[in-house]
């Protein structure tokens, strides 16, 4: 099993390291770690992270894109407000925008030489973020979403793995067998599976009060899922509990103000995403048993930080845990 760490090439990750890929190394080897796993903010650049650091390849993520892939125009006007904004957030006016850019992804992923590739199967608009009333079902989402990959895959030779994310909006939550087999099944690529995110699952029970009662949680879920849960070949790890927030975001409902524009809404949904989805370091050493149970190729410590020192605080204390 490779440990790894989660990691980007943005100015907020690399200057920590003071751009110096040594001293990610260093951080790396302090703390038993064996690599990165990364998101591309920018180019990716050998000179500023080495592919020999580089483990797996999280791919860009468009929470809201179904309507764009569809080319619902009359809904993208009504979330976006104008056609410039909905063309700038996608990069494009039409599909082919999310095709190009994820095919560019994918040739960096082989340049890099990584083992592994991690897609989010999941769509939610911003409103939907506070009051949890979706427009769309999890058998539309994993259906749109086969269509795509298997678009951008068309006439890809590559020797990585494809690992299907979880989440807890509608798309591949893991908590249902046959759509998370159908999704596997529909796309045409040989090597696939998934990427449990121990803080997304907490997320889709609102109920859990400790991190002991998500571990239960978590085993009950696997059970259910009988052998698709040998398919999990990798493991987000980080604690989520904000069951309570949630629960009272959906009563009151505050917070998304649909008279902002909407890159003011996007930008205010980042602190509430925040609030749900906590990435906090796992503390309760139970969480072996899920890792024993799944056994998997790799083990991402994926932590959001404010600051170098919080980023050691975090891996120190996961390393104490899970040793």
């Amino acid at each position: 099993m490779l440990r790894l760490m989660n990691f980007s090439d943005s100015s907020y990750d690399l200057d920590r390291f003071s751009n110096d890929y040594r001293q990610i190394n260093d951080f790396l080897k302090k703390h038993y770690l064996n690599g990165l796993e990364m998101i591309q903010c920018a180019q990716w650049k050998e000179e500023l992270i080495p592919s020999s650091m580089i483990i797996g390849l999280h791919m860009r993520f468009w929470p809201i894109w179904l309507d764009f892939w569809r080319d619902d125009r009359e809904e993208l006007l009504r979330q976006f407000g104008d056609e410039a904004s909905y063309v700038h957030y996608y990069g494009g006016r039409s599909k082919e925008a999310l095709l190009e850019y994820y095919r560019s992804e994918i040739k960096a992923a082989g340049d890099m030489g990584v083992k592994y590739i991690v897609f989010h199967v999941s769509h939610v608009q911003l409103e939907h973020c506070y009051n949890y009333r979706f427009t769309y079902s999890d058998d539309e989402i994993i259906d749109a979403f086969i269509e795509m990959i298997n678009e951008i895959l068309d006439g890809v030779e590559a020797d990585f793995d494809i690992l299907l994310e979880n989440q807890w909006w509608p798309g591949l939550t893991l908590l249902n067998k046959n759509a998370a087999v159908r999704l596997l099944e529909g796309i045409r690529y040989g090597k696939k599976g998934f990427m449990l995110d121990i803080g997304h699952l907490m997320n889709t029970n609102t109920e859990l009060s400790s991190e002991e009662e998500a571990v239960e949680y978590t085993l009950m879920v696997l059970e259910q899922l009988e052998e698709v849960s040998g398919l999990i070949k990798g493991i987000h790890l980080n604690s989520s509990l904000s069951g309570e927030y949630v629960k009272r975001q959906i009563n009151e409902c505050t917070g998304y103000n649909v008279k902002d524009s909407f890159f003011d809404r996007y930008l205010k949904a980042f602190g509430h995403i925040a609030r749900i989805d906590r990435h906090l370091p796992f503390m309760n050493p139970s969480i072996k048993r899920v890792i024993d149970f799944i056994k998997p190729e790799y083990l991402v410590y994926e932590f959001i930080t404010g600051s170098y020192e919080e980023l050691e605080q975090y891996a120190a204390a996961q390393n104490i845990v899970l040793d």
